[in-house]
């Protein structure tokens, strides 16, 4: 591999970082472009002396000798660079690019709704630490205890993020039907992406596709507390699965928590299978963990070296990130942009805060999604305080629409009692130091760019401390 190259078009994604870092170890001569805005990934790929040119340039891509040249989902032939390199024979689309550099390793795939990039977290760091020497690709940036969201490790074993989103914006293949796993993890499945999927019917299809590569000496851990995932186990009787989640149908039951000590019990079979304590807090970290005890006691690896790692797993960035504590001020970042992930980190909030009041700063991502599960989202901030709703924040793949962030806040005015929408994040702040006192959580809460005012919003509430 050596003295090969790769070209990332959208190299700044949580993703394709990923995948840039992961060519890097592998041998090859990474560069890319993308936006000239800082983003989450930018230390690790400049820690990796991996170049990156600010802006899109068609005639960057004309003489390009690179192996590969890899685009984002998220870019179509509007770009100028993959309009040109489309047309090259070295093109591929991200998703393929995984189905290449994985297909000689026992590929464990984490798919589902909420939950990916936690539990691929978790589970990386188990066979880590348990010294499998994993390779692995995680969608988040720095995760204590790994390297860095990228490793090309010797070992047997590839643990992957496995995306249901379209494979590109003209091709409305789910990303993770180009990769072959051995063993699968299915944490959720409802409607998301709505501008891919019609119904949640149609996003089940999706994921019966996507157990349907697992062949019949492989495995897959099923969570069946959503209805669709119930239907999908009644579809593989020919494949080899497990189920797990609170279901008292599940083979693998929660049964015990203390959300205070972020402690939880599980019963295999009815049989008492161990206690464990995590770092991380909310029941949605009960059921990742528990996809990662299977797995992970499938492999052979023991329970309680499963449990000395998960009690030290302390998260991925963007996933109930503490940014700060100020007096009796936390200040939280969480990536939750879909109404059921919503109600889990607001729910978990409240059982670790129980005495605070919490504060909602939520930034709608897309506006399909946003149009589409408008009710859902309106009764899924009962948890907080008070919500402040942001303008929608419609990402590289959709920069326009119908809905708006105050459309958005007044559904909600319908089941909560404090909403304000405030469309700009100056304003958001001054309000916040003004309005937030005593014990308070304030939770920045999106997919898109709202994360940046968390620790500006600290340095303003220090400046009051002083």
């Amino acid at each position: 591999m050596n003295n090969k190259k790769a070209y990332l078009i959208g190299i700044k994604g949580v993703g394709m970082a990923a995948l840039a870092l992961f060519l890097k170890q592998a041998g090859y001569e990474v560069s890319g472009s993308d936006n000239p805005e800082n983003y989450v990934t930018q230390k690790e790929l400049d820690d990796a002396n991996i170049q990156i040119f600010a802006g899109y340039d068609a005639e960057r891509i004309k003489n390009n000798d690179s192996d590969m040249i890899i685009a984002s989902a998220a870019f179509g032939e509007d770009n100028p660079e993959v309009k040109v390199a489309i047309k090259k024979n070295n093109f591929l689309y991200y998703s393929e690019v995984l189905g290449r550099i994985t297909k000689n390793k026992k590929l464990i795939a984490v798919a589902g709704v909420h939950g990916k990039t936690t539990t691929s977290a978790m589970l990386s760091l188990v066979l880590e630490k348990s010294g499998l020497n994993p390779s692995y690709l995680i969608g988040g940036v720095n995760i204590p205890g790994l390297q860095s969201s990228a490793q090309k490790g010797d070992g047997d074993y590839f643990v992957l993020e496995a995306d249901e989103y379209k494979k590109s914006i003209n091709d409305n293949t789910p990303k993770f039907l180009d990769i072959n796993p051995q063993i699968a993890v299915i944490s959720s499945i409802e409607l998301d992406h709505p501008d891919v999927y019609s119904s949640e019917e149609d996003i089940y299809q999706a994921f019966y596709r996507f157990a349907c590569r697992v062949p019949r000496d492989g495995f897959t851990a099923l969570c069946i507390d959503y209805p669709k995932a119930k239907k999908l186990a009644r579809s593989l009787v020919d494949r080899k699965f497990e189920t797990y989640g609170f279901s008292p149908d599940a083979k693998w039951q929660i049964y015990e928590i203390d959300e205070s000590q972020n402690l939880f019990k599980l019963k295999n079979n009815g049989t008492e299978a161990g206690e464990f304590t995590l770092k991380v807090p909310g029941k949605h970290n009960f059921l990742n963990a528990t996809a990662v005890i299977i797995i992970a006691s499938k492999l052979g690896i023991s329970v309680n070296a499963i449990k000395k790692t998960l009690a030290n797993f302390s998260g991925v960035e963007r996933r109930f990130q503490k940014i700060a504590k100020i007096g009796q001020i936390e200040i939280i970042d969480d990536y939750a942009h879909h109404p059921t992930a919503i109600k889990q980190t607001l729910s978990a909030l409240k059982g670790k805060f129980p005495d605070s009041k919490i504060w909602c700063i939520f930034q709608p991502h897309t506006y399909t999604r946003t149009q589409v599960l408008l009710k859902d989202f309106a009764t899924s901030f009962k948890d907080a305080d008070r919500v402040i709703v942001t303008e929608i924040f419609g990402s590289a793949r959709e920069e326009k629409g119908t809905i708006t962030g105050l459309n958005l806040a007044e559904e909600i005015k319908k089941n909560q009692a404090s909403v304000r929408f405030i469309n700009d994040q100056e304003r958001i702040k001054n309000f916040l130091k003004n309005s937030v006192h005593g014990k308070a959580v304030i939770v920045t809460m999106g997919a898109g760019d709202i994360y940046k005012i968390g620790k500006e919003l600290a340095q303003l509430f220090k400046e009051d401390v002083k």
